[in-house]
């Protein structure tokens, strides 16, 4: 039985940025065609500047942790505002030791359902992304600490 090798710093990273390509590469068609149909006009704005970002910049950086985190938000909000929320009493023969209580029934427009169901991949890919650029601002700034005695 041979073990294998702990990985290098840069193979880490490497897997890191792997990562996010693979996510980043469907992502533009992915928000143009599952989530830009149920948005209001405020949050398609954000989220076309975002497709944007993703079709013109290659880099990962802030900017683009910036772009999906502000997406994710409008998007969240969206959902938010699609949904409805109701107290529903509940009957009195099935409450032991009470006499009054409601439980609460949530209700997803179909837009915001739909939201709901493609949100997963971009937070994915926002998480990706903060993973990669933590792990690289790890590296230098333990080179930094390094250098610095």
């Amino acid at each position: 039985m041979t073990a294998l090798p702990p990985k290098t710093l840069v193979e880490h990273q490497v897997d890191l940025v792997r990562a996010v390509i693979e996510r980043r590469a469907s992502m533009p068609r992915h928000l143009a065609q599952w989530v830009m149909p149920h948005l209001g006009a405020g949050a398609r704005g954000m989220v076309r500047e975002t497709i944007e970002h993703l079709d013109d910049e290659t880099d990962i950086d802030e900017g683009l942790a910036d772009y999906l985190d502000i997406a994710i938000v409008e998007i969240r909000g969206e959902i938010a505002a699609g949904t409805t929320e109701e107290k529903i009493q509940i009957p009195p023969e099935e409450l032991i030791g009470g006499s009054l209580a409601f439980d609460r029934h949530r209700q997803l427009s179909p837009a915001a359902e739909a939201l709901q169901e493609a949100l997963p991949p971009l937070v994915e890919l926002y998480q990706a992304v903060r993973r990669a650029i933590d792990f690289a601002e790890a590296i230098k700034m333990s080179i930094r600490m390094i250098d610095s005695k």
